[in-house]
């Protein structure tokens, strides 16, 4: 085996331990997430075997917790939120699923979050659909809310 042989012989192991070790790192995250869902499951479990049937604002603030918990945790993990009422909506990053006429809010403000949207690495997995402002008072047409969904004509 020459010198050069060697060289490459060596350098593919070296890439071989490397993508072992990615892939090794890349299991363990996984996994964590796994039992992090695993977690809130058992949450689930026990608040269901006990039920609402005493005391349902009880039972609400448990799944209310639940909710918190898991949220911490998924951000934890680097799970990004987007969409809040109030921010003004951007096309990589929301999705307009209908309009209503607001006079106080500024045009294409977020009114509503009809579903949170999640980045993860500074990348987009889901954008937020939401229900934002256009120009006008609401006592205009649109549907019995004042709101027009996508498609829908004036």
């Amino acid at each position: 085996m020459t010198e050069s042989d060697m060289s490459a012989a060596r350098l593919g192991y070296a890439h071989a331990r490397e993508l072992a070790a990615r892939d090794a790192a890349h299991r363990a995250h996984v996994e964590r997430l796994l039992l992090l869902c695993a977690d809130t499951l058992d949450d689930f479990d026990r608040l269901l075997a006990g039920g609402p049937a005493r005391d349902a604002e009880a039972y609400r603030g448990s799944l209310a917790r639940i909710a918190e918990r898991f949220e911490t945790a998924l951000r934890g993990e680097g799970l990004e939120p987007i969409g809040v009422p109030g921010e003004r909506a951007d096309p990589a990053t929301h999705h307009v699923v209908g309009v209503r006429p607001s006079a106080p809010a500024a045009e294409d403000e977020v009114l509503e979050v009809v579903q949170r949207g999640y980045g993860y690495a500074g990348r987009v997995l889901r954008g937020a659909r939401v229900v934002v402002a256009v120009p006008g008072d609401g006592h205009g047409g649109g549907n019995e809310q004042g709101m027009r969904q996508e498609g829908e004509r004036e």
